[in-house]
């Protein structure tokens, strides 16, 4: 076990504010701040309760705290109401809470020892001190202590350690050169335009460290000076400060002494440029080449009426919408400028970190870097790898010179053409391949191979709307960034096959050219799944990171009956004779995944949990819980738990999709959270124990070797002998995928029932229209 032990050094005379609930000074000097300033029962409640929760969930927890000394409308009673339900802090006998009485060491050592049960560590406490007030800074210096001693880094908590400058204070927070921060309880008007050291969540200020400069300099700051005047844009609002330094109009490092900006040095312009790839150490423009960002590097977007911080993946790859201004050498910082349009769709094709890729084409095609450029004719091919002298200059693009597509071929020997362009980069792990080419070209390569053609018109309409919508969206998430794409041409993306297409897809993404799928003045994530068993899921039954299902669904994302008259099941018996029926009526009914079963031997089945709950551990931690002596759950990896006794349903969601399963075991018992991860625990596939494992499928076809159940939504049967011990396991389920947004076989089915494009996906995503957004 750990051990610390505190010797403290208290002063017996400490800066008293005649404010128990707030942190105040004289004018800042360099140093750490609060070794003479008291902290309140307030004040420690705060930085305990924003530990644990967001200001968010602070704001919807249940008002546990009845204290007449603090009204529900005090500015701390969120926090201290967090306190009390953490079991942190509790009123006195007379039923006070005394918010700004001062905390006291004894207080504070009780506290310590609820922060951090496990870890031995303890102030030197006798009757002398225990009653003497905490000074902020030690206080501060405990907390660490204490969550340091869960094993835990501050970040773990959503705490950031920030140094910035103060701007401007008021009553309640202030604005930093980054931004405005929340400030309950705390004074910041001493600190007005000195450098700052202190801890943030949630865009509130958790505690305050020290000062670290008097004279600071604000690098990358955007700033114009006129008039006598200087205006920093902080990315949440305008300062202005005396100036009489030469004009500047752009990106500066401006240093403040007493007040006025004293210097103001501007970065070069180097104008507007087009982003080919961006991640948070480097940007690749396609009129420089290839940059590293300097420090405390600025994104601003400036196409709005205020103009806003921003973070990489706003530089939108393939785009040119942003100005860009260099500092020694380095992107000091961008100023998006334009708003920009999905014309062109970048997808991260083949992989990255291919070792060799060659390149051809009917009628030839050129290959370019920024200092060569050479023709092949038809017949030609370019072998391309990471060695070649052609990466010495950045990427390398490969463009046909005539109608005809290009020819990629990849490491592995996969060969597959693609319209538009490519681009090649080596990077760290070898080659990467990006396809550039317009939207509505990419969706013919994507269309057909996520939907088969012979599902009819109406519904691969229905698929290209969604295709369209989810680029739409993925445009803009920039989530690719890194690589220099938009998509990725896997599941993982949408299935992308470059110019394989077909004529019944081409004919539907023509028909609904430009149309997405919106709610209200937005584009909707358009989720969709093979096959439904009738029912949908609601987004928040499907997807929990921490495995609690309170993340908030967006409206047309909640699920509903698809095409099923029969009353919904209530009982896990009812959904076991839901599943067992093969023969109920659906929009998925044609469907082979529409009903499934399979079966495991006991031994079996605790051979496969045991090798797979350890894997769900590793990579889902939350999702994975072991039932403690005290009867609580906690995240653990499960160990020995011998053989599976017993296997339940623990709880189901409104849909019917599964959200935690039960297992039992000679040794203890194990929970495990959402569809995905209880698809992968029971995973269908012998190991070494017993016969293969079979999935019998609605249209009589068996088959195995499957690493997952095909969807969440199915009921248990347990089978046990004479003497009660588990046997063998069943499982009878429907559908296939995660269930939530469109089922492509449920539109098939909507589609071959007279239904048109718009009502099969009004039907799927409630509350929708689908309106012509790309013109």
């Amino acid at each position: 076990m750990k051990r610390i032990c505190f010797f403290l050094l208290i002063l017996t005379s400490l800066f008293w504010t005649g404010c128990g609930n707030a942190v105040t000074g004289e004018m800042a000097e360099i140093g750490r701040i609060g070794d003479d300033l008291s902290i309140s029962r307030a004040m420690a409640a705060k930085t305990m309760a924003l530990t644990f929760y967001t200001k968010e969930e602070l704001e919807g927890l249940e008002q546990v705290a009845d204290f007449p000394d603090v009204p529900q409308t005090d500015p701390f009673y969120p926090y201290i109401n967090g306190a009390v339900k953490l079991g942190l802090l509790s009123g006195d006998e007379d039923g006070n809470f005394y918010p700004e009485k001062d905390l006291t060491l004894i207080q504070a050592q009780a506290l310590l020892d609820r922060l951090a049960p496990d870890y031995d560590s303890r102030m030197v406490l006798d009757e002398s001190n225990q009653n003497m007030p905490v000074a902020y800074s030690l206080w501060i210096q405990l907390l660490q202590t204490a969550l340091e001693a869960r094993e835990e880094e501050l970040s773990a908590y959503g705490i950031m350690e920030e140094t910035c400058v103060l701007l401007t204070a008021e009553d309640g927070g202030g604005m930093f050169d980054n931004g405005y921060y929340g400030g309950a309880g705390l004074d910041l008007k001493p600190y007005e335009n000195t450098a700052l050291r202190y801890w943030a969540k949630d865009g509130e200020i958790l505690a305050l460290l020290e000062v670290a400069d008097t004279t600071p300099t604000i690098e990358n700051i955007y700033c114009t000076a006129s008039g006598g005047t200087i205006h920093m844009e902080t990315g949440a609002g305008s300062v202005t400060r005396p100036y009489t330094g030469q004009a500047v109009n752009g990106i500066c490092d401006v240093t403040l002494s007493e007040g006025r900006a004293t210097e103001a040095v501007q970065a070069a312009e180097l104008g507007l440029c087009t982003v080919k790839r961006v991640n948070g150490q480097e940007i690749y423009l396609a009129e420089q080449g290839l940059l590293s960002w300097a420090d405390d590097f600025r994104i601003y977007d400036a196409t709005g009426t205020e103009w806003t911080s921003q973070k990489v993946s706003k530089l939108i790859c393939g785009t040119k919408g942003a100005n860009y201004y260099l500092k020694d050498g380095k992107v000091a910082g961008a100023i998006i400028t334009q708003t920009v349009q999905p014309e062109n769709i970048r997808v991260l094709i083949g992989g990255a970190g291919q070792t060799k890729v060659t390149i051809s084409a009917e009628g030839g095609f050129t290959l370019k870097s920024s200092e060569a450029e050479k023709t092949f004719s038809n017949g030609e091919q370019a072998v391309m790898t990471a060695d070649l002298p052609w990466f010495d200059s950045g990427i390398v693009e490969a463009a046909p010179t005539g109608e005809s597509p290009l020819s990629v071929t990849f490491s592995d020997g996969t060969k597959r053409q693609y319209f538009g362009t490519v681009e090649l980069e080596r990077r760290q792990d070898g080659i990467s391949v990006i396809n550039e080419l317009p939207l509505e070209t990419y969706l013919r390569g994507v269309v057909p191979h996520e939907m088969p053609v012979d599902f009819g018109e109406k519904a691969l309409e229905a698929q290209a709307i969604t295709a369209r919508s989810y680029a739409y969206n993925q445009f803009y998430a920039n989530s690719y960034c890194g690589y220099g794409a938009h998509l990725a041409d896997t599941v993982a993306s949408q299935v992308y096959l470059g110019a394989d297409t077909a004529e019944l897809s081409d004919a539907a993404i023509e028909a609904t050219a430009g149309k997405c799928l919106t709610a209200g003045n937005e584009v909707v994530t358009t989720y969709f799944y093979s096959t439904s068993c009738g029912y949908g899921a609601d987004a928040k039954e499907v997807w929990s990171a921490d495995g609690t299902f309170t993340e908030e669904s967006k409206a047309y994302l909640t699920g509903g009956t698809h095409g099923i008259s029969v009353e919904k099941p209530n009982t896990e018996e009812e959904w076991l004779a839901f599943w067992q029926d093969w023969e109920i009526e659906g929009y998925d009914d044609a469907s082979p995944w529409y009903r499934w079963k399979t079966y495991f031997g006991a031994g079996q089945l605790t051979e496969i949990t045991s090798a797979k709950l350890k894997e769900a551990a590793k990579s889902h931690p939350a999702h994975v819980e072991v039932l403690q002596e005290d009867g609580s759950w906690k995240a653990q990896t499960p160990e020995d738990l011998g053989r599976l006794t017993g296997i339940s349903v623990a709880k189901r969601g409104e849909s019917g999709v599964m959200e935690v399963l039960r297992l039992d075991y000679e040794k203890g018992s194990v929970q495990v959270k959402t569809e995905y991860t209880i698809r992968q625990v029971l995973s269908p596939t012998k190991m070494t124990v017993g016969d293969p494992i079979y999935l019998q499928r609605k249209d009589g076809e068996p088959l195995t070797g499957n690493t997952m159940l095909p969807s969440g939504f199915f009921a248990v049967k347990e089978m046990k002998n004479a003497e009660g011990k588990l046997t063998g396991v069943a499982l009878y389920g429907g559908g296939n995928g995660h269930g939530v947004g469109m089922s492509q076989y449920g539109a098939k089915g909507m589609a071959e029932d007279g239904k048109t494009a718009e009502e099969i996906l009004e039907h799927y995503y409630t509350g929708t229209t689908v309106q012509q957004v790309i013109a």
